[in-house]
């Protein structure tokens, strides 16, 4: 049995890959993670029974998902992937630093409008309305924003194949940010997609799937014969 499991980036919960999960032939189990921003969190474990782990993460999701995890894992397929989060250069850095500090002020005082400006920014260059909810984990959202400035990989990817998407468009983690995460490490395959934002698993998930297709035979060859791999 295939077995994917998906963890979203900040500001996002599990629905996230909704648009993505639709894509996936049936019969392959897809358990999407969920870091709790809105409700209850939710980290779930591989099944005794999948003879092939996959994990999808994005963007932030790559650094909450469980290193030891990733270990256990056959492919880790990363969406708009980033190591640091920063810049390299040092006055690059301080400056978007601060500009995070400020993001994080401005939560506090109105975190629904800091919300609604991070999607309009995910989504370009779309225009995609979304519905924040009431109920918001505001200490674990401020605590993650923050831990933007100083986060860094912990995952080496030794025992699992690595394959990266990412957005030319992305006004979050700029395409450069993600080449360097490519170039730092062993990667199978890559692809970078135009007039694609940050949002790339939602605004653009059939093009990401015919990709994941080409590169993980097994996905297709599951549609085709309906039986598990």
């Amino acid at each position: 049995m295939v077995e994917i499991h998906a963890y979203h980036g900040w500001g996002f919960d599990g629905h996230f890959w909704d648009d993505l999960k639709l894509k996936i032939p049936e019969g392959v189990l897809f358990k999407a993670a969920d870091r709790g921003y809105f409700g209850g969190d939710f980290n779930p474990e591989f099944s005794d029974s999948s003879s092939v782990k996959i994990i999808f993460t994005h963007s932030f999701g790559l650094h909450w998902c469980d290193p030891v995890k990733i270990d256990q894992s056959d492919y880790v397929v990363a969406f708009n992937a980033f190591d640091d989060f920063l810049p390299q250069d040092f006055f690059e850095r301080r400056k978007e630093s601060k500009v995070i500090r400020r993001m994080a002020d401005s939560f506090k005082k109105d975190p629904k409008k800091v919300l609604k400006a991070f999607y309009k920014n995910c989504f370009f260059p779309e225009e995609r309305e979304m519905q924040i909810p009431s109920w918001r984990n505001e200490s674990r959202l401020l605590a993650d924003l923050l831990q933007l400035r100083k986060t860094r990989l912990k995952s080496t990817f030794e025992n699992t194949q690595l394959i990266v998407l990412g957005a030319l468009e992305d006004q979050i983690v700029p395409a450069d940010r993600t080449h360097r995460f490519i170039e730092e490490r062993e990667v199978s395959s890559y692809r970078f997609f135009k007039d694609s934002g940050h949002g790339l698993p939602v605004v653009n998930s059939s093009d990401c799937w015919s990709f994941l297709c080409e590169v993980l035979p097994i996905f297709e060859e599951y549609a085709n014969t309906g039986k598990s791999q």
